[in-house]
């Protein structure tokens, strides 16, 4: 089948290889480059890197308009395929073909920008992926296929985004087999909107649980963080220690927020008794560690807060 490929980032990149190794994309749209680094030098997006690779004619619009109808139509594809785009797909070019877009949730949960993330901060909740038809509303088209897949708390969220985008790709490739008719979205609506730095402070008087939850859905984008005498500490990888009866174990009680080492390892002491092992930090200015370097590197007591 002739399709159109929309993405720009790097798990779009990979659908867009795995698609094009069964069928034939005749064009790419992907996001203008973009500045990176300190330097601020111009490049492209994974996507457009990889359709190079390919030999893929590519389109580069941070916002498809009317213009771009005459390139859509005159590619000969028979349907468009989104993945992480970046932008909103206007009425008048939906109205050429049929486009699909792969979206990480279980829709209607978390319609927004980051599902994966939210599936994550919430334990769970509507964790999968939804192939649905895209229309003029935010990802409230009818759906074409899902799939529900558990979270794994050991991986971090960019990590997850791999295996939920291989999985997805075979979605999408099944789905184009069978051209199922879609059916209109059910249940409780939830929204996803993109995460800032001040929402990915750690509340250190949470449980160990939810502290794991957010700490790994937020690497790589925005990195959860918490301060120690005035500075953020971003803290990469973590997980809980579950229900530890630390009464038997601990000497003495720390109140949340409190980090100490016990055993080899560094451990956040949380709310209801809870403990939270950090595994990777990245003090202010600082490269990314291991946790008990930065432990044993500070020889002090440490409260975070």
């Amino acid at each position: 089948m002739k399709l159109i490929f929309a993405g720009t980032p790097a798990n779009a990149a990979l659908a867009l290889e795995l698609l094009a190794g069964e069928h034939e994309v005749v064009m790419v749209i992907t996001r203008e480059d973009a500045p990176v680094g300190r330097k601020r030098e111009l490049m492209p997006s994974a996507v457009a890197l990889k359709a190079v690779e390919l030999g893929i004619p590519t389109l580069k619009r941070n916002r498809l308009t009317g213009a771009d109808i005459d390139a859509l139509r005159g590619c000969g594809a028979e349907r468009a395929i989104v993945v992480a785009y970046g932008a909103m797909i206007p009425q008048t070019l939906l109205e050429v073909m049929s486009w699909w877009n792969l979206h990480f949730s279980l829709l209607p949960s978390w319609r927004g920008a980051t599902p994966l993330q939210h599936s994550m901060l919430s334990g769970g909740q509507g964790a999968g992926m939804t192939l649905f038809e895209l229309e003029a509303g935010l990802d409230t088209g009818p759906i074409l296929a899902a799939q529900a897949r558990e979270i794994d708390y050991s991986r971090t969220c960019g990590e997850q985004l791999e295996v939920f985008t291989r999985a997805g790709s075979e979605l999408i490739l099944e789905t184009l087999k069978t051209l199922p008719t879609p059916t209109a979205q059910q249940g409780e609506v939830t929204l996803a909107p993109k995460i800032g730095r001040d929402q990915a402070r750690l509340d250190v008087n949470s449980a160990a649980d939810a502290l794991a939850w957010k700490i790994m859905a937020l690497n790589p984008e925005p990195g959860a963080w918490a301060e120690l005498e005035g500075n953020p500490v971003r803290i990469l990888r973590a997980s809980s220690l579950g229900s530890t009866d630390w009464d038997a174990v601990d000497d003495e009680k720390f109140a949340p927020g409190r980090v100490s080492l016990q055993s080899g390892k560094v451990l956040l002491h949380c709310a209801e008794g809870t403990r939270l092992e950090l595994k990777e930090v990245q003090p202010a200015g600082k490269k990314v560690m291991p946790a008990t370097d930065w432990y044993r590197g500070l020889n002090k007591e440490i409260q975070l807060g």
